[in-house]
C-alpha cells in the first residue's frame, strides 16, 4: 500500500480522511504503530496524532473540515458595491463608461471597480465578485 501512497498531501481531503480512518481502525483492531506506518505509508508522528485525535474525539475527531475562509469573509467590496458592479455590467457596456472595448472580460470589470472603488483585485479575485 505504502507504494501507492506517496504524499499524502497531495490526495483529495475526502481520501486523506479515509486514511485516517483507516490506520486508527488498523490501531483499535490491536495492529502495532510501526506496522500501520508501514502498511499506509505514512509517518510515525501522524499515527499518533491521529490516534491521539481518536482518543479524545472519537470518529468525529478524524472528519475533513472545510478549508480555507468562509465565503464573504475580508472581502474589499461591500454587498452594496457587489451589486452596483454586477447591475453596471448588466447595463452597460464598457464603453459607456469610460473604458475602451465593447465586451466586459475580467480586466474590464477589475478597471470599473478600480474607477468607481479605488481598489484593484486580480483577475480571480474579480472572477468571484462576478459569479454571485
Amino acid at each position: 500500500m505504502s507504494d501507492l501512497v506517496g504524499d499524502v498531501r497531495h490526495l483529495s481531503p475526502s481520501a486523506q480522511e479515509a486514511l485516517r480512518l483507516r490506520a486508527v481502525a488498523a490501531l483499535a483492531a490491536g495492529r502495532d504503530r510501526e506496522d500501520v506506518v508501514a502498511v499506509f505509508g505514512v509517518s510515525l508522528k501522524a499515527v499518533d496524532k491521529w490516534w491521539a485525535k481518536w482518543q479524545a474525539g472519537g470518529r468525529e475527531a478524524l472528519v475533513m473540515r472545510p478549508r480555507g475562509k468562509p465565503v464573504g469573509v475580508h472581502q474589499v467590496l461591500g454587498e452594496a458595491e457587489q451589486a452596483a458592479v454586477r447591475q453596471a455590467v448588466l447595463d452597460h457596456r464598457p464603453c459607456d463608461v469610460g473604458l475602451s472595448g465593447q465586451l466586459w472580460t475580467r480586466r474590464l470589470v477589475g478597471e470599473l471597480i478600480v474607477k468607481l472603488y479605488r481598489v484593484r483585485l486580480t483577475d480571480p479575485g474579480v472572477g468571484k465578485y462576478l459569479r454571485r
